[in-house]
């Protein structure tokens, strides 16, 4: 029974972040159009190429303390620990930030020249520069309602900042700020977010003045993580330095699009992990091996469930997503689209997987696997570029992302092997081709037909798989409670 309700609420977690989720994904694709029609690929690809800067410099400053805090503070019940670990772990982080801020701020003008080849985006440069500061303290504050479970604060944080930066990003490109008012409406957003999380923290335990008494075994854990964050960034991101070296800007921009919209195929994993990892933690640190095996399998098999009919959908969709959100310039994107799908796919199975790892404390290994998968990466993409363009850099992450997922799963079986349930995935990917096949035959074309077909491609695929036989008549049964008595019984509650 205390297991059933352990699930129970494992699965209405994850549902809030999913729902969470998909609000963000909806707020992106809102929020596509009007940066890319507004901006340009010229100036939409410097904006990505920002980003992406930022996102590599990032986890050097959070130093894996996200994840640590989630490792180590998941099981632990003194709130006098709680509060030396976590805000020491925050001083850290702000010192940090700021350094790396100045450093970023100082080396503006280089980057712009010499990797944008464009010394006129040294201003947005130095301008974004705050975000790095920003964007590791939200990670770290984040991570405090992560390790405690309380999923529905976490979600409304993120929801939050994505609302407030679209909001913004529409109301600056209005007034005819251009790229700063992007990157202005990022700095406004995240500012106020992190402002808020800290008073809620404040609110909940109070304040401890650090003492760095812990600190050793959370470096100890989470520094291997670094250059293992930096070389996800060489995979996830070092493409689009290598396409605006070859190709410009403009290819740069028509590429991003394309791969950001051939990402969200992977929306599920975010949600799952972010439940996941603080569950399974605590269970392994309680010896409930058992326990962690079952989260995993249904983690698995229900990412998947959502996983593979995006990946079907999308790639079917990818002009006509690419024709109604964006300008004609993109629309050359759209194989590269469904390529980012599959490379998505993979990925799915990589963070899986990797959490096995990170539980056992061998986060060594990943930096090996991901050195590897990196090396591929640069190589692919420096042949297939120059010869087949910005398809020759997708194929270079399907290729690399599909090693990760294999390796990953060969060497987390080796610690703890759960059940794949490969049937399920085979009925899942069955139920995915009638899907798109029907949203094929509609070949939507408007704004208002891409959801409409999107809408009957779910009723689809869900009445396929029930029709296979996808769910057991036990998964059924859990699935009809845990709607009737945990969503919907919450929601009768509250009001």
């Amino acid at each position: 029974m205390e297991k059933t309700q352990g699930y129970t609420i494992f699965g209405r977690q994850v549902v809030y972040v999913i729902g969470t989720n998909v609000a963000t994904v909806i707020l992106g694709i809102i929020q596509i159009p009007i940066v890319t029609k507004a901006l340009g690929t010229s100036q939409y690809g410097a904006w990505s190429l920002i980003i992406t800067a930022i996102s590599l410099v990032t986890p050097f400053v959070t130093l894996a303390f996200g994840m640590s805090i989630i490792r180590f503070l998941a099981a632990e019940k003194d709130i006098n620990k709680i509060r030396e670990d976590f805000f020491s772990a925050c001083l850290l982080v702000l010192l940090s930030g700021v350094i790396f801020s100045l450093l970023f701020f100082l080396l503006s003008g280089y980057l712009a020249t010499y990797i944008l080849k464009n010394a006129n985006l040294s201003t947005s440069f130095r301008l974004s520069s705050i975000l790095i500061l920003l964007n590791s303290m939200f990670v770290v504050l984040l991570a405090f309602f992560r390790r405690a479970s309380q999923i529905g604060i976490f979600s409304l944080l993120n929801l939050g900042l994505n609302v407030l930066q679209v909001g913004l990003t529409i109301v600056f490109i209005s007034l005819g700020y251009g790229l700063a008012g992007v990157i202005e409406a990022a700095i406004f957003s995240t500012a106020a977010l992190n402002i808020i999380c800290i008073f809620i923290i404040f609110k909940q335990i109070g304040f401890r003045r650090p003492k760095f008494s812990n600190i050793k075994v959370y470096l100890k854990w989470g520094i291997p993580m670094t250059p293992s964050a930096a070389i996800q960034w060489i995979i996830n991101a070092s493409d689009r330095y290598i396409v605006n070296y070859f190709l410009g800007a403009s290819a740069t921009g028509i590429y991003n699009a394309a791969d950001v919209m051939g990402g969200y195929a992977s929306f599920a994993i975010l949600p799952v992990g972010i439940v996941l990892f603080p569950i399974i933690s605590k269970a392994y640190d309680e010896g409930k091996l058992g326990e962690c095996r079952d989260y995993f399998r249904y983690s698995l098999k229900y990412l998947m469930m959502f996983t593979i009919p995006a990946v079907a959908g999308l790639s079917v969709l990818a002009k006509p997503l690419l024709h109604v959100l964006t300008t004609g310039e993109f629309i050359s994107g759209s194989s590269v689209l469904v390529f980012a799908t599959f490379g998505a796919l993979s990925y799915c199975f990589y963070q899986m997987f990797i959490y096995v790892i990170y539980l056992i404390g061998k986060t060594q290994i990943e930096v090996r696997l991901l050195a590897v998968a990196a090396v591929l990466n640069i190589m692919f993409n420096l042949i297939l570029i120059p010869h087949i363009g910005i398809i020759g850099a997708e194929l270079a992450s399907v290729v690399t992302y599909s090693f990760l997922g294999v390796s990953s799963l060969v060497v987390a079986r080796r610690y703890l092997k759960f059940d794949l349930s490969l049937f399920f995935l085979a009925k899942s990917a069955l139920s995915s081709g009638f899907m798109a096949l029907v949203i094929w035959l509609i070949n939507p074309q408007t704004i208002l037909m891409v959801f409409l077909s999107i809408l009957a491609g779910i009723i689809t695929y869900f009445g396929a798989l029930l029709l296979v036989r996808g769910f057991s008549k036990t998964e059924l049964a859990f699935f009809t409670n845990f709607i009737r008595n945990g969503i919907i019984g919450k929601l009768q509650k509250r009001n």
